[in-house]
């Protein structure tokens, strides 16, 4: 899942329930990857992004988990090289995890997205980790139409209260 580790903005889809049929409600996020097994034990890849916990998707988020889906693409100015990956996975807020574990997320955004130091700071915004449970990659330059699909174990040692 290199194509991950290539990128910073996600788009986080969610389900509204106050919506009209419970509606998928989008939003881009900066996020930071953190590869298997460097928060603690963990086989699944995890996007570590930040909110405001009264924004429309942080509201639809909770404490977590949550089930959500994510997309992540790369920008071309080639037709036909499309790269990217659509995600599915399960949402968990920072307080969720164990201080240790909670401490590896913050580590990783911020040494990815050092400008949110501060606004992590005061204390508003959360982190948020997308456990990846399942992963279609799209690589044109892997043939069109060749979409590998990868399936994780959402199991993390660091979540304390509810396992993803």
């Amino acid at each position: 899942m290199r194509v991950l580790g290539e990128r910073w903005v996600l788009t986080l889809a969610l389900a509204d329930p106050a919506a009209a049929g419970a509606s998928p409600y989008a939003a881009p996020l900066f996020y930071a990857l953190a590869q298997p097994d460097t928060i603690g034990r963990h086989a699944a890849p995890l996007l570590i992004f930040a909110s405001d916990a009264t924004s429309h998707h942080g509201q639809l988020a909770g404490r977590g988990p949550t089930a959500a889906a994510a997309a992540v693409y790369l920008e071309t100015d080639t037709p036909g090289q499309v790269r990217g990956a659509q995600l599915r996975g399960s949402l968990v807020r920072e307080d969720l995890w164990t201080p240790t574990g909670a401490a590896g997320l913050r580590q990783l955004y911020v040494d990815r997205h050092p400008i949110a130091a501060p606004m992590l700071a005061a204390g508003r915004h959360h982190l948020y980790a997308l456990v990846v449970s399942w992963a279609k990659l799209t690589d044109n330059r892997l043939g069109f139409g060749v979409h590998p699909i990868a399936r994780f174990d959402v199991t993390c040692a660091e979540v304390e209260q509810s396992r993803p």
